[in-house]
């Protein structure tokens, strides 16, 4: 008898054991939703945010810039320099850097000046880009470095960015 106990209790242990598994493999192949993914950049490498928004593409990152949810635009700042055009996500991340949310605002701006410091001319023609599409984030980045109201580093940010703006679209 203790023998048969034995046996059924190894035997109710692997099918709980299978079924875990199942599920386990289950949750794991349904694909993540995109602001789950792009929420998962806050703290990663980069090398985790390029690869995240090569998976999401650049319309999603886009999109989470315009959301409401505080956590999915600072995610979407901080990857928009990863985006396969990342001057579409000038206005949106000027924007962001002239609002007043303590976490928000510094990660656009710095976010506004990488993109703007890597900009070339040749990207922008490979890409098939109008540079006259940078004057209005160029004008806006303007405004926001003469804005005194501003954070002293957002303003610095926003003034380097704006110079290399002029550069590329005079």
């Amino acid at each position: 008898m203790h023998r048969r106990q034995a046996f059924f209790a190894l035997a109710l242990a692997c099918l709980v054991g299978l079924r875990c598994g199942a599920e386990q493999a289950s949750a794991q192949s349904r694909p993540a939703a995109p602001s789950t993914l792009l929420a998962s950049t806050l703290t990663a490498d980069p090398l985790d945010v390029a690869r995240v928004v090569a998976r999401l593409g650049d319309d999603a990152v886009l999109d989470a810039l315009a959301r409401d949810a505080p956590a999915q635009r600072l995610a979407a700042a901080r990857a928009a320099a990863f985006l396969g055009a990342p001057e579409a996500a000038l206005p949106g991340l000027v924007a962001l850097a002239a609002g007043r949310d303590p976490d928000l605002a510094p990660a656009a701006a710095m976010a506004l000046l990488d993109i703007t410091r890597a900009l070339t001319p040749d990207a922008l023609a490979r890409r098939e880009s109008d540079a006259a599409a940078l004057v209005a984030p160029r004008e806006a980045a303007r405004r926001l470095a003469a804005d005194a109201t501003a954070r002293p580093d957002i303003r610095r940010a926003a003034a380097l960015s704006a110079g290399a703006l002029a550069a590329l679209a005079p």
